[in-house]
């Protein structure tokens, strides 16, 4: 790190385990099997990148990109549970589904800064398949292809100070506490 402070432990960066993400072929029907059959709900739905926010990147492998998904959250305990319906455009969660045809596609941690993560992972041969601005302004989040060292994505988050960085209801386009 160039500010003269130490770069976190691994242990240390990957501490703040919150969200398992889930790819799925159709949200709304999985949905309704998870609440019907196992009681699991509710969830929050939301369309991604949310309507009315023009400030949302999105990259591909490195490259600005345009894709948009259908997503839903609920709490499992302590873990948020993501479900992830890929629309349009390429995007690791298409790539996902088309590959696997659905299934746990993440397990995301809760970072203070991106760039020592980042730079860990080069290190260690797992560069970023894909990140963005998060729902909540002032979030990124960053997809790690990693599925060849651990059979799966790890995400990082960014949060902001003061969040726990839970994904926020959507109204009218802005995150809702």
């Amino acid at each position: 790190m160039t500010d003269g402070n130490p770069a976190p432990s691994p242990k240390e960066m990957f501490s703040k385990f919150v969200q398992i993400g889930v790819v799925v072929a159709d949200l709304d029907k999985t949905i309704r099997h998870l609440t019907e059959i196992f009681g699991i709900g509710p969830f929050r739905v939301i369309d991604w990148p949310p309507e009315g926010r023009s400030d949302i990147k999105k990259f591909y492998y490195g490259q600005p990109a345009s894709f948009s998904a259908r997503m839903a959250f609920t709490e499992l305990g302590s873990v948020e549970l993501e479900l992830i319906q890929p629309l349009d455009g390429e995007s690791i969660w298409a790539d996902f589904l088309r590959d696997h045809g659905g299934g746990i596609h993440h397990l995301r941690f809760n970072v203070d800064a991106l760039e020592p993560v980042q730079d860990y992972l080069a290190h260690n041969g797992i560069l970023s398949a894909q990140h963005g601005s998060g729902i909540r302004p002032g979030t990124t989040w960053m997809n790690f292809a990693s599925e060849e060292k651990v059979g799966f994505v790890i995400e990082v988050m960014k949060t902001l100070p003061g969040t726990d960085g839970r994904t926020p209801q959507i109204v009218g386009g802005k995150a809702i506490e």
